[in-house]
């Protein structure tokens, strides 16, 4: 895929979105890239709410913002969207003059009188008061032009400055950028770091010759602390690696114990720093090495992810800032695994994350987008079509994304008459990431107030729910629960049109009140019919909400919103009073009564519990099938070479070698059972963590 097509089906996409949503083509863009940089982890969960005005005599705008509560980073955008079928330059001048207007803005917030002079009740208020209250912890502004055009080549750094003593880094997001990032399949944006320019020869470092071969070098160096923080405070929580980010951003930020050792160390005790501190891990894609005097040098280091040790790192940056800590003499380990085959780092990084963190108090959660649920769900996803509806001669899959820029890679390499093939089976507005995931799921079990701490704590939420219910019975997870999932989508994406179309509507909040409208839904459904639920097969089969309950959410979120923007509400914020469970209990409290025609889509306990057993019966002989098809295609002489393996590498318990055995016999017509092959296959993902390759 060349820029231009990449650029023109992104706004097709936009202008698409925009009119089924009846928003903005600009609001659209702005939320598309948005979405974009969140799953790149360039940003964390964030707010649209663009506003224009005047600070005294200078124009201001922001079109959004998000603040980075691990390493304080507070990111505010500026939208510069023409959407026309050419392809402009945005030249240095003009991103100044847009660079300025998001100043203007904040010096009007910190230094002007903004509180009082903008409407309470307006999501760009929550960013004045935000930015007021948080004047004091915020270390760096980040600001973004997010743009359709491309950047003139004259642009080649802008240099940073600062208000009131706060440094502020300057970003553009042009088309090529995206497409370099977003549209190659890299999902990831690298990080390169040249130590020549920050450590005079370069970081020291030997190489683990033992253990490193053509495929991972693995290096161990001893980099001073002035330098981890230095580049702590250059690239922030992107330096983390995204399991690692997730865990800490929901655990907890500092480390009190590091920070009082980096505190108290003087002299001859900052050297014990070293000793005290288990060090850092980290992984990169390649490395550049020079030698000197029989020593080697780390010249550069190209996409360094931190793997465990954020804490330290943060700690180090944190107490400096904070407490003037003077970090001279304070020396940290770290061991780094470069690993330049790209798929094989997607696979190997999350593993090295993990094995790092073992020691930690780190929960299966906090590894959740590994998880077994993800991989079924994917399979499920591609398995089952939705119904052909509204005249269509096809059905359709809604797809399940389980890793970043999934989608857009399984097209990279089709030609244009595959590529039109495949977008009409798989359409993009059926697809289904994993936050979105979490953030339907976590609706209809009734916790809005998840969903609205953002993206990462709901997924983190829903993550350690799915761990507890699939050691219970994971069979619950079955092609039901996908269609259902899907149903919650329908749902939310008719109730996301609702909104702006309501006279009311004030453009801002929707995300709030769909999120509010459609858990209250479920609650007051319970509450109204005991022993019912809706009828999500209806759903399913017509691909749409029906118009009895589209005009019950006409109604339902006017009341949502009358609730979230109560005068009388405890917090001013209204995006931070929907983050609390407070916000959901006075919400439950009040009363509402649906129409009674909503009871025509609701099935009763009975309908409930069959539709449920007969999801997992069809799973268990599903899945049974499966294991029995693999177990068989692979054939004996896979079994034997296992056998042999685990025996050499005494790994197989006697009852391990009989299941083998029974496999390496199929030739001789003794097919192993479905029972049988379930554990076989359990051995096998046993054998194949070890080591075992099948060769």
């Amino acid at each position: 895929m060349e820029l231009t097509d990449y650029r023109k089906d992104y706004l097709e996409n936009v202008k698409m979105m925009a009119a089924a949503e009846n928003e903005g083509t600009v609001a659209m863009f702005v939320g598309a890239v948005l979405r974009d940089l969140q799953e790149l982890n360039t940003i964390p969960d964030y707010e649209q709410c663009y506003s224009v005005g005047k600070n005294g005599r200078k124009s201001y705008r922001v079109d959004a913002y998000a603040f980075d509560d691990y390493d304080y980073s507070m990111s505010l955008f500026i939208a510069d969207f023409e959407g026309s079928e050419t392809i402009n330059i945005i030249t240095r001048t003009e991103s100044v003059t847009l660079f300025d207007k998001l100043y203007s803005f904040v010096d009007g917030c910190l230094n002007g009188n903004f509180r009082n002079s903008i409407e309470i009740s307006t999501p760009v208020y929550d960013l004045v008061e935000r930015l007021v209250n948080l004047e004091h912890t915020i270390r760096k502004f980040r600001f973004f032009i997010l743009t359709d055009k491309e950047m003139s080549e004259k642009i080649s750094s802008i240099e940073t400055s600062e208000i009131n003593g706060v440094p502020i880094e300057y970003n553009i997001w042009d088309m090529r950028r995206l497409f370099r990032v977003m549209g190659t399949g890299e999902g990831h944006e690298p990080v390169m770091i040249d130590f020549m320019e920050i450590a005079n020869k370069g970081l020291p470092c030997l190489e683990a010759s033992d253990v490193s071969n053509d495929d991972i070098k693995c290096l161990l160096c001893v980099i001073p602390g002035e330098i981890l923080a230095d580049l702590y405070d250059k690239y922030g929580s992107t330096l983390l690696e995204g399991n690692v980010r997730s865990f800490l951003s929901v655990k907890g930020k500092v480390n009190k114990n590091i920070r009082k050792t980096i505190i108290e160390a003087d002299g001859e005790t900052k050297r014990m720093f070293f000793a005290y501190n288990n060090g850092i891990s980290a992984t990169a894609t390649s490395v550049q090495i020079s030698e000197l005097d029989g020593v080697k040098y780390i010249m550069a280091i190209n996409n360094l992810q931190i793997v465990n040790g954020g804490q330290t790192t943060a700690s180090l940056s944190n107490t400096r800032f904070k407490d003037k800590a003077d970090l001279s003499g304070i020396y940290v380990q770290m061991k780094l695994t470069v690993i330049p085959d790209h798929d094989q780092a997607q696979v190997l990084i999350p593993k090295i994350s993990r094995g790092s963190n073992s020691q930690n108090k780190v929960s299966d959660a906090d590894f959740f987008s590994n998880h077994e649920f993800n991989i079924r769900m994917q399979q499920i996803s591609r398995r089952i079509y939705a119904p052909a509806v509204n005249g269509l001669q096809y059905e359709t899959h809604w797809f399940f994304e389980r890793s970043r820029g999934q989608y857009d890679q399984e097209q990279s390499k089709m030609t244009a008459a595959e590529k039109r093939k495949y977008q009409m089976q798989n359409p993009k507005n059926q697809k289904i990431t994993k936050t979105d995931f979490a953030k339907f799921q976590n609706t209809w079990r009734e916790y809005p107030y998840f969903v609205n701490m953002g993206a990462q704590k709901n997924f983190s939420k829903f993550a350690t729910y799915i761990v507890e219910e699939w050691s219970k019975d994971d069979s619950q997870f079955n092609e039901l629960y996908y269609r259902n999932t899907v149903v919650i989508a329908i749902l939310y994406d008719c109730v996301d049109k609702i909104v702006p179309k309501q006279s009311w509507y004030e453009k801002g909040y929707k995300a709030n009140i769909v999120v509010y409208a459609i858990a209250y839904f479920h609650f007051l459904i319970k509450k109204q019919f005991p022993g019912c639920e809706l009828n999500m097969r209806y759903i399913w089969d017509k691909q749409r909400v029906p118009d009895e309950l589209v005009g019950e959410f006409v109604k339902l979120t006017r009341f949502i919103f009358d609730h979230i923007t109560d005068s009388k509400r405890p917090i001013t914020n209204v995006t931070e009073w929907c983050k609390k469970e407070q916000c959901w209990i006075l919400l439950k409290a009040k009363d509402y009564v649906l129409d009674e025609s909503v009871s025509e889509y609701l099935i009763d306990k009975y309908q409930q519990r069959k539709a449920k057993a007969d999801g997992k019966k069809e799973h268990l002989l599903e899945t049974g099938i499966q294991v029995q098809a693999e177990v068989i295609s692979k054939g004996p002489e896979y079994w034997e070479k296992a056998l042999r393996w685990g025996k050499e590498k005494k790994l197989l318990s006697d009852i391990d070698v009989s299941f083998l055995t029974t496999a390496t016999k199929m030739n001789y017509g003794r097919i192993p059972s479905e029972k049988q092959c379930q554990r076989i296959i359990n051995i096998a993902s046993k054998l194949i963590d070890e080591g075992f390759t099948g060769e």
